[in-house]
């Protein structure tokens, strides 16, 4: 047992149907059970009660045993001294005010069923990716129909706040977050760390001097990334040393240790090698991508915006730094590249751009994008998929995939809708 759960019975009114008696033997009707308090203080304010013949407004407290009032020193914290009832899995212990009246105390322990107590034991300690993937049913179409809408707007909202964090680092400038945002979309989870390092020692105010000179271009960025430190053997590979080494002087570059980039496990045409060469290329190839993401029409221009037409393949064994055989990679920005770009960089951008602007027309175009654009093809997608909450649209897919990381992954089953639907069914059967 833990407030948490005690908690989630008064807020969402469970107890309304009971013959509710206080431990004084007074009967208690609860006409509201006041507001959440997330901070210090009582757990519900403004509540509405009547306890025997009289009405009361105030604060109710909730502990698993009566004496915990006393063991977090509430009898002598004023903030205290406004509550109205005190709502306990057990009483153990008779509970004074200040003024040493007796606090009205509602005790839960034999109202609650055991049933309830086991789906939600079963859900707090579940170990599985999906904690109530055992018992998964999902709720009633609308509910779950807001859930994911919530849960859309809560990851999208979470994207914002991390570039308005870079936008204060950067001190505004747009390009750069835009710059770091795709750098890492480049890295994905297992090179993110390393391309982040590379824009912390490549400045985009740097880079962009270089624009319209492709040999520039890509030895600055390999070079900062490691990957000119050893010897190359083919023509190219040696011109793009001599050129950064050049570059790197001028400027008083530093570069990252080579061995900070991840190989393992990742076909070549995946390696961060031509992941750090494609990312040049689009940043080569398109001068102004903020310009372009904002001024997008419909999801055609936006994907139209990261697409490039090189046609230059480059060795890339020859820039691996154990200079692995001849592997000859397009730089070409590959059309699924494109697709996780989009998602993963534009929208946002495009979203936290909007709201620092108030910009209303480009919030709800990024809305029409997420429900245009293909749903994610991942793990976690296809874990929901065999749970039989399938993601048709990227909108759809972005909620999963917050429902997942923000509460799956710690458990937050009291505030997941579709927790609630599975202990909706215990709660019921009280009555």
């Amino acid at each position: 047992m833990n407030e948490d759960l005690l908690q989630y019975i008064w807020q969402n009114k469970y107890l309304l149907h009971f013959a509710l008696c206080s431990i004084q033997q007074q009967p208690i009707t609860i006409f509201n059970p006041g507001q959440l308090n997330l901070h210090s203080g009582p757990d519900f304010f403004n509540a509405k009660l009547k306890i025997g013949d009289t009405i009361w407004a105030g604060n109710v407290e909730i502990h698993i045993h009566s004496s915990d009032w006393y063991k977090h020193g509430h009898q002598t914290d004023k903030a205290y001294e406004n509550v109205i009832l005190h709502v306990v899995w057990e009483n153990d212990q008779t509970v004074y005010l200040k003024n040493q009246h007796e606090i009205p105390t509602l005790e839960l322990k034999k109202l609650i069923p055991e049933s309830l107590l086991q789906t939600y034991q079963a859900l707090l300690n579940g170990r599985a990716e999906i904690p109530c993937g055992h018992i998964f049913t999902l709720p009633e179409p609308e509910i779950l129909w807001f859930w994911l809408e919530r849960l859309s707007a809560e990851r999208l909202e979470l994207k914002a706040e991390k570039i308005n964090a870079q936008l204060v680092q950067t001190k505004g400038n747009w390009e750069e977050v835009l710059y770091k945002q795709l750098a890492l979309s480049f890295g994905q989870k297992v090179n993110a760390e390393a391309f982040e390092q590379v824009t912390n020692f490549l400045p985009y105010s740097i880079l962009k001097k270089y624009t319209g000179n492709t040999l520039s271009y890509q030895a600055i960025i390999l070079g900062v990334s490691g990957f000119l430190g050893h010897a190359p053997k083919s023509a190219y590979g040696i011109s793009l040393q001599k050129e950064f080494n050049y570059l790197q002087q001028k400027h008083s570059l530093k570069t990252i240790d080579v061995w900070t980039w991840k190989f393992g496990k990742i076909r070549p045409a995946n390696f961060p090698t031509i992941r750090v060469l494609q990312f040049a290329e689009l940043m080569l190839t398109h001068s102004n991508l903020l310009e372009g993401i904002i001024k997008s029409k419909n999801l055609s221009d936006l994907r139209a915006v990261f697409k490039t037409k090189s046609s230059q393949k480059i060795n890339i064994g020859d820039l691996h730094p154990n200079e692995k055989k001849e592997h000859w990679e397009r730089v070409q920005v590959s059309e699924q590249l494109v697709h996780s770009i989009v998602m993963n960089v534009a929208v946002p951008m495009a979203f936290a751009y909007g709201k620092h602007f108030q910009l209303d027309h480009l919030c709800e175009k990024v809305q029409d994008w997420l429900l245009e654009i293909p749903a994610e093809e991942n793990k976690i997608i296809k874990m929901w998929a065999n749970l039989g909450l399938v993601a048709k649209k990227s909108k759809e897919s972005q909620a999963l995939l917050q429902l997942k990381n923000y509460y799956c992954n710690h458990n937050k089953c009291l505030q997941c809708a579709i927790g609630n639907h599975l202990l909706k069914t215990n709660i019921n059967s009280i009555s």
